[in-house]
């Protein structure tokens, strides 16, 4: 496996822009832009689409890791149309500071989206996805580092492809890029992703690219805790979705302790046990399917969160 290494052509690290902020009230969204070419030329003599960018940011959030977000999606190989950025909930003055300072860069590229209140990922995406101005869209977290290349190569795949969502591996790290040489795998096609569904996630949610249509075609993001990704997937692929991953590391993503203390706790296991009744109901997976990845989980949970990491480093992580 390779990581995405820059193309010959860099996103330039911002425009000319408008000052001000660029605030988004109810009722603002756009029609999508479907499908335009970016003026910019080709990929490889693929013709490119526009794309947006949807983020989420909350008050708990870094301003460091924010600002390092954003500036790699804007130093893209292929510029972004626009960036959809969702507050969810008041931020503080450190992370308005921050989305000040790359408003002030943008432009009009950058569109800010204020909720009164927390209400959680699955909603903040809700919400943001319809101001998004174009039909694809890249999804994209607040504390992670896409890497130069990411969304020029998943354009080409998603159009060469006629795909309707489009992922890639992540390396996973601590405090700098590369200091826990940790990779998650991920399936590459659609009959792999389909069968790994069962048991795991298919997508790293911070990878994906996807038709906007598709996602609301399957009734988009829904409140279901700590799992609204995975949900939106497998109704996608239930819905013969066409997808696959990119065999690269296409982001950089923050893990730290957090992570593993979530996997090792009872709420956890209680979404997870519900999710997958939930799959058994619908008819995605088997009786003994399902209590296999509750078995699995439970077992996790049962461990204090070192051991959850030396677990999943250790099994389900490349290095």
């Amino acid at each position: 496996m390779t990581s995405v290494t820059p193309g010959s052509r860099r996103a330039r690290a911002g425009e000319d822009a408008a000052q001000g902020r660029q605030e988004v009230r109810n009722g603002d969204a756009p029609s999508p832009v479907d499908e335009p070419v970016n003026g910019s030329g080709d990929c490889g003599g693929v013709l490119r689409p526009a794309y947006s960018v949807l983020m989420s940011v909350y008050v708990k959030d870094r301003p460091v890791f924010l600002d390092e977000a954003v500036r790699s999606m804007v130093e893209q190989t292929v510029p972004f149309t626009d960036m959809v950025l969702v507050c969810d909930g008041p931020l503080n003055q450190e992370l308005d500071a921050v989305i000040d300072h790359w408003q002030s860069r943008l432009g009009e590229r950058l569109r800010v989206h204020r909720l009164p209140v927390n209400g959680g990922l699955a909603r903040a995406l809700r919400e943001g996805l319809p101001l998004c101005r174009c039909e694809v869209v890249a999804r994209m977290d607040s504390d992670d580092i896409a890497r130069p290349g990411r969304c020029e190569l998943q354009l080409t795949t998603l159009i060469e492809g006629d795909l309707d969502l489009v992922g890639g591996c992540i390396a996973e790290f601590d405090q700098s890029p590369g200091d826990m040489g940790s990779v998650r795998d991920v399936p590459l096609d659609a009959e792999d992703i389909r069968a790994f569904a069962r048991s795991r996630n298919p997508f790293n949610h911070m990878t994906v690219m996807f038709r906007r249509r598709a996602v609301e075609a399957a009734g988009g993001y829904r409140d279901v805790h700590l799992l609204e990704d995975y949900d939106l997937w497998v109704r996608m692929i239930m819905k013969g979705c066409r997808c696959a991953n990119v065999p690269e590391v296409v982001v950089d993503a923050r893990t730290g302790e957090g992570m593993y203390s979530r996997r090792s706790s009872l709420a956890y296991l209680r979404a997870q046990r519900g999710f997958f009744r939930h799959l058994r109901e619908v008819g995605f997976i088997s009786r003994s399917q399902e209590k296999r990845a509750v078995l699995a989980r439970a077992a996790a949970a049962a461990l204090p969160a070192g051991l959850v990491k030396r677990s999943y480093n250790l099994l389900l992580r490349r290095r």
